[in-house]
């Protein structure tokens, strides 16, 4: 797959980032992950990828310490 890119459909989001579709509709349900239409097609911006695993992060380190 073509990491190159700045934006992907959900389901390449989903293989680019190792989490299921679910997970991310999940998110997108919950306005946790920004997305945008292109025609029918459901569409997630590179950026937008890296802000939601950025905020995972930063959630996760919070429990750990």
């Amino acid at each position: 797959m073509n990491t190159d890119k700045i934006s992907f459909t959900v389901e390449e989001a989903a293989l680019a980032t190792g989490m299921n579709r679910s997970r991310l509709y999940q998110a997108i349900g919950k306005h946790q992950l920004k997305t945008f239409k292109a025609g029918r097609r459901r569409m997630v911006s590179r950026k937008a990828l890296e802000e939601f695993i950025a905020k995972l992060e930063r959630e996760s380190s919070k429990g750990a310490a």
